[in-house]
């Protein structure tokens, strides 16, 4: 069967009214497609510590490092060596002893990288006397169910008698859970408006109305498989147009539903005005728009 993305865009071109065609379906599909799909399984602070705490356990030290709690740390090793931009965000870090220099211990971890992991990127710190720090990050190959991403950072500052001191932190970041209020049950909309604002070339507003219970699912679907978002990407690029997804209650006295991406991995929702938790993934959602507007671009 095809995909609800690869469903929805097959023909658009050709549609003379205000719905897709339907695509060819088993005769009994699965109530929970034509309700509009299963919300996606979400993360938890304690699931997403104990997926930091394995992959700091995989930290490849060299011989003779010991783990150390020291009442005072080099100011370079104060911080956190991954950014916290999430509330959705677990840290945990450890700090170690080790007889090498710290350009030696650089080297060691650039040649035993972590089980399931790979090399994500290096750096260093200086001041006029020269290198006075090592960075070195892993992310894991693959991600478990309900983790948006996940890295394990080390940093490395000199250390007494010619050793160094290294801090390592592991850090996940899992996707909240979504509300009910924002499952989108199909069966209960009779039509879905969809709507793109363009301020390019000039302002001009294009709309749409879809009919079709098979669409409408479909519609349903995508937005009911995107996670919670885990935190708002601070840069974001610049938007061509703004979209709105209408979902129009079979029952007039029902809670519309408006889905809204954003352009910037992240989707809008409010039920009867009351706004949702933010979903996480738009693309799939501005792709449909634009097949169903007959538009080149939205952002």
């Amino acid at each position: 069967m095809l995909t609800a993305a690869a469903a929805l865009m097959a023909g658009c071109g050709r549609v003379p009214s205000g719905d897709l065609p339907l695509q060819a379906r088993p005769a009994a599909a699965p109530d929970r497609e034509l309700a509009g799909g299963p919300l996606p399984p979400a993360g938890s602070r304690s699931r997403a510590r104990a997926y930091a705490e394995t992959l700091l356990s995989r930290l490849v030290l060299p011989p003779g490092a010991r783990q150390v709690h020291l009442r005072a740390l080099p100011q370079l090793l104060r911080q956190p060596q991954i950014p916290s931009g999430s509330p959705h965000q677990a840290d945990v870090h450890e700090v170690f002893s080790l007889r090498e220099p710290m350009a030696a211990v650089q080297s060691f971890l650039k040649a035993h990288v972590p089980p399931g992991m790979r090399w994500n990127g290096t750096g260093q710190g200086w001041d006029p006397s020269g290198v006075t720090m090592y960075s070195l990050s892993f992310a894991p190959r693959s991600l478990p169910e309900g983790v948006n991403e996940a890295e394990l950072a080390t940093a490395v500052v000199p250390g007494a008698g010619g050793g160094s001191l290294l801090r390592a932190d592991a850090e996940a970041i899992w996707y909240p859970r979504r509300t009910a209020a924002e499952y989108l049950n199909a069966r209960r909309y009779r039509a879905v408006r969809v709507t793109a604002m363009l301020f390019n070339p000039q302002p001009r507003t294009v709309t749409r109305t879809v009919t079709s219970g098979v669409v409408i699912a479909r519609l349903a679907g995508l937005a009911n498989g995107l996670p919670g978002a885990p935190y708002q990407p601070p840069n974001c690029p610049a938007m061509l147009a703004t979209v709105r997804f209408t979902f129009v209650p079979a029952v007039p006295a029902a809670a519309p539903a408006v889905v809204s991406p954003t352009g910037c991995l992240t989707v809008d929702v409010t039920v009867g005005g009351m706004p949702q938790q933010m979903l996480w993934g738009d693309t799939s959602l501005i792709t449909a728009a634009k097949r169903l507007l007959h538009l080149k671009s939205l952002v």
